[in-house]
């Protein structure tokens, strides 16, 4: 009885703190395309709803939290043809991604913290016209890759009910892959390619309002995504090499690297 006490009381004290927090959140979305050149292929931009939710944790000075978030909307193509002709579309985009980071709290004001997380991103390219008035055929991307996480953030009390920080995280890429669909085009075969895996980073102030039981958060943050070339790889037809443009060369495929910077907002509640 003694024994089961006490591993009770350990078990209580240490769960202090845990909490659901659930948000909306607007991302200005910038994606740019370049050659080896740093010449510019093609862009995507536009404004993106989203849903959040995190699942917070406290254990004396240790927090764990896992995130996850899920954004979409149609957005703004801004490219160019195969032969370069330039072409505009439209193009769907739907980002999930998910994180989770262990920490620790240092006078109740400093978190430093390691996580791991995972983004996916469906990028469908929609039939489109080039600057001539030729059809020009869509493409759907799907982008996936693990990333790294080390990161550093900072609490200051304005008053007993408000107050404000910084969040800067550095993000590692691992294992980034790109699946293709040509949709038809070419009858080409669904393919994949490896993408280079690159740095990059997230900056966040955010802004924490106490109510009786809740916490409303308000934060703005920048992002910034680097995408490394990706291998070259054959392009094939039921299996089978082809020269769809009769150019007397077997058709490949690569991707470029590209640029991701993102502006947004979230506005979370914490029950």
């Amino acid at each position: 009885m003694v024994g089961m006490f006490f591993i009770q009381a350990t078990q209580s004290s240490m769960a202090q703190k845990a909490g659901i927090e659930i948000g909306v959140g607007l991302m200005a979305f910038d994606y740019t395309e370049y050659d080896d050149n740093n010449i510019f292929l093609d862009g995507e931009t536009g404004l993106i709803p989203g849903v959040i939710i995190k699942r917070k944790q406290s254990y004396q000075n240790l927090f764990t939290e896992l995130v996850g978030q899920l954004y979409g909307n149609r957005i703004k193509y801004d490219g160019q043809t195969q032969d370069g002709v330039p072409t505009k579309t439209n193009s769907i985009a739907i980002i999930f991604d998910s994180h989770f980071k262990l920490g620790m709290r240092i006078a109740q004001r400093h978190e430093p913290y390691i996580g791991l997380g995972y983004r996916y991103w469906y990028r469908h390219i929609l039939n489109g016209q080039d600057i001539t008035g030729r059809a020009v055929s869509g493409l759907l991307e799907d982008y996936k890759w693990f990333y790294g996480i080390l990161g550093y953030a900072a609490n200051f009390a304005v008053n007993e009910d408000v107050s404000v920080g910084y969040d800067f995280r550095y993000t590692k890429m691992m294992s980034a892959k790109m699946d293709i669909d040509y949709l038809g085009f070419c009858g080409y075969d669904d393919a994949q390619v490896n993408l280079g895996n690159k740095s990059g980073a997230r900056f966040s102030l955010p802004v924490k309002v106490k109510t009786r039981n809740h916490v409303l958060t308000v934060t703005p943050y920048y992002e910034i995504i680097d995408i490394g070339k990706s291998n070259t790889i054959a392009l094939t037809r039921n299996g089978n090499l082809v020269d769809c443009d009769l150019d007397g060369y077997f058709d490949g495929a690569l991707e470029p690297r590209s640029e991701t910077r993102n502006v947004g907002i979230e506005v979370t509640w914490l029950w």
